[in-house]
């Protein structure tokens, strides 16, 4: 076992970068192709069904961790689990581009179970890289790979705006998959590289055929682990609107004109990658430091904060709404450029800090079942995302952001309160 491998990390960082490529590729092109209509090669679906699927698509993308995690941890390990779930999703994003609904189901499909098997390993394998003694450079080495995933999804951003107003979706759909494609090829040559022996083997501690039972320390950590999902569940329902319902209010409600040319769609709904690159490593360096002067806040007031940031971000989303219905004139796209900065301060508090917080609070034998177990929480929140967009039509934008925010503010608040009993509960020193 080696501490803070930084080839690891670089392994793990571009491993996920090309991943998220491939995965928020689709991600900005999947609402758009349902709601499109079919002359121009689109699903020619209602906001309602697109909604819908969008949500249920994600939520089995992030819930399937859960299962993925409990067979690497208890026959694969993670690095062969790992490799099964590149190889899944690559034949997903490929099977996108073949204009055939069933087709369509498939791949979307291979993609969430691929997903299932691939994402709560890498993440469990950077936690492995550091010990319990460097808390702070553990956050700090989860926001540079929260990094890797955002230079992924700003290129995703750029790439299928370009790819979909040159050749249409099909295009963007394969190009996709040649991320993915590029992605498996880098783990598999760099892992016995720079890993060394992490993830070799199944991490559950087997005595006489029996797992070694819990300790009370763990199992009060585990506790904290499943009050964070909770608040990851609520997080993630208010943040993945971003994806879902406020793609379609930039396409339909933003004037994206500068000049004679007009902004794609997919351009300005993915500009928070773009926030992450600058943004993370900013945030690495600020808790490396607040933990040296031992003023590095505890998760709760972290996540607090989050919350204010992304409630932030929808009192703009809240008042571009109004400028519409009160003055009849689209509001201008900078207004979305500050919406997506306060959304990436606030997610930079919480699902990075969150991931880091539920590897070092794992027992080592569950490690990638508690990961895949966060993961999923994403996936429920993914999931009421839908729901709560597909109620566009019945209640309009101005209901859903404003009470988004309204429900945010008073999360910050619990968050905030809970902090020193989850302090105390972690047996935190």
């Amino acid at each position: 076992m080696f501490i803070g491998h930084s080839k690891g990390l670089g392994l793990l960082f571009m491993t996920e970068m090309w991943e998220r490529f491939s995965f928020y590729t689709l991600r900005a092109l999947l609402v758009l192709y349902m709601v499109s209509k079919t002359l121009d090669g689109g699903l020619g679906w209602t906001r309602k069904e697109a909604f819908t699927l969008y949500g249920m698509y994600l939520g089995m993308a992030y819930v399937t961790p859960v299962i993925g995690g409990y067979l690497s941890d208890r026959f694969l390990g993670q690095r062969r689990s790992a490799m099964i779930g590149a190889i899944l999703m690559a034949w997903g994003h490929l099977l996108m581009a073949v204009q055939s609904l069933p087709f369509f189901y498939a791949a979307l499909s291979l993609v969430a179970i691929g997903n299932g098997f691939f994402k709560p390993c890498l993440t469990s394998i950077l936690g492995q890289l550091y010990d319990d003694s460097t808390e702070s450079h553990r956050d700090s080495a989860y926001s540079i790979f929260y990094m890797g995933i955002n230079i992924g999804g700003m290129l995703a951003g750029f790439v299928s705006g370009w790819m979909l107003e040159a050749y249409g979706y099909d295009a963007g759909f394969a190009i996709a998959g040649l991320g993915m494609i590029i992605a498996t090829l880098i783990f598999w040559w760099g892992q016995n590289r720079y890993l060394g022996d992490i993830g070799i083997k199944p991490t559950v501690k087997v005595v006489d055929h029996h797992a070694a039972p819990l300790t009370k320390e763990e199992k009060s950590r585990l506790f904290v682990v499943f009050i964070l999902f909770l608040i990851v569940i609520c997080f993630v329902t208010a943040w993945e609107q971003m994806g879902g319902l406020v793609t379609i209010f930039i396409q339909e409600n933003v004037d994206r004109t500068i000049g004679n040319w007009t902004i794609p769609t997919p351009w300005l709904a993915n500009l928070d990658p773009l926030f992450i690159v600058f943004l993370a490593p900013l945030f690495s360096i600020l808790w490396v430091k607040l933990g040296e002067m031992e003023m590095d806040p505890f998760i709760g007031i972290k996540i607090g904060i989050g919350c204010l940031f992304l409630a932030g971000s929808f009192i703009i989303l809240g008042y571009m709404v109004r400028e519409i219905s009160e003055n009849g004139t689209l509001p201008h796209w900078s207004w979305i450029v500050l919406n997506k900065f306060l959304m990436v301060i606030g997610e930079l508090c919480v699902i990075p800090i969150s991931w880091a917080a539920a590897t070092k609070l794992s027992p080592k034998s569950y490690i990638s079942r508690v990961m895949g177990f966060m993961l999923a929480g994403i996936g429920v929140g993914s999931y009421l995302a839908g729901r709560v967009g597909a109620l566009v039509d019945e209640v309009g934008e101005q209901a859903i952001f404003d009470t988004i925010t309204i429900a945010l503010c008073l999360l910050s608040v619990i968050c905030i309160l809970l902090n020193g009993k989850l302090k105390k509960l972690t047996h935190h020193q």
